[in-house]
């Protein structure tokens, strides 16, 4: 084959990149269209090492990174100080921390539009949470049932007590008894023996001149 008709066919077939439509690839079938499977065969090499989950109080063990910084996003990177509640952003946790634990927004709640949008990138704020769920359900497609939705709860006035009816005050009224330690009932002990020493006469049938002179009489003489 000469030189010139070598350079022909180059001109004809040299065109850069061909897609795979070309006149070319007619003939050929069509590439098959298979998925890529990664199959790591690094576990069984090795004996695998826990990793327990620091967090005092959590009992979760992953057997790879991977599961433990998971579990780690989900669980513990963004929770509450106060309540432990695990919010999924820092966004939603702020929010929560201000409308639930802060006695200044409840002020400020009542003068102004201070309940911020649950979206980070929206700066609406509204006068109450009622109104807000509604914005985002309309505005950004949030479902009505949305998770971390927060409504303050409504203080409920409690009925003052009826006072109670006026009864008859003189059948009620018990008098004061007082508390005696003798009861009539009971017999009282009484000793029935023989008598072994003759009864004394009084001291009133007594002769004090007789017992000085019997002391006198007794009395040793110097």
């Amino acid at each position: 084959m000469d030189t010139m008709d070598i350079l022909s066919v180059l001109k004809k077939y040299g065109v850069g990149r061909r897609k795979l439509a070309d006149e070319l690839f007619s003939s050929d079938q069509p590439p098959p269209r298979l998925g890529i499977y990664d199959e790591d065969e690094e576990n069984p090499c090795h004996t695998v090492t826990l990793t327990q989950c620091t967090v005092p109080g959590c009992n979760f063990t992953a057997d790879t990174i991977l599961h433990f910084e998971n579990h780690y996003n989900s669980t513990h990177r963004y929770s509450c100080a106060k309540c432990k509640k695990v919010l999924p952003s820092p966004h939603l946790l702020d929010l929560h921390i201000q409308e639930q634990h802060d006695s200044f927004f409840a002020v400020m709640a009542v003068k102004k539009p201070s309940y911020c949008c649950y979206i980070e990138e929206c700066k609406e704020k509204f006068m109450n949470a009622e109104d807000r769920l509604n914005h985002c359900v309309k505005i950004h497609k949030l479902p009505k049932d949305f998770r971390f939705d927060y409504k303050p709860k409504q203080k409920t006035k409690k009925k003052k007590s009826q006072p109670k009816m006026e009864t008859d005050q003189t059948g009620t009224i018990h008098k004061e008894q007082k508390f005696n330690f003798t009861n009539s009932r009971q017999k009282g002990f009484s000793y029935s023996g023989k008598k072994f020493t003759k009864e004394q006469e009084s001291s009133a049938s007594v002769d004090m001149d007789a017992i000085m002179t019997d002391l006198k009489d007794n009395l040793p003489h110097c």
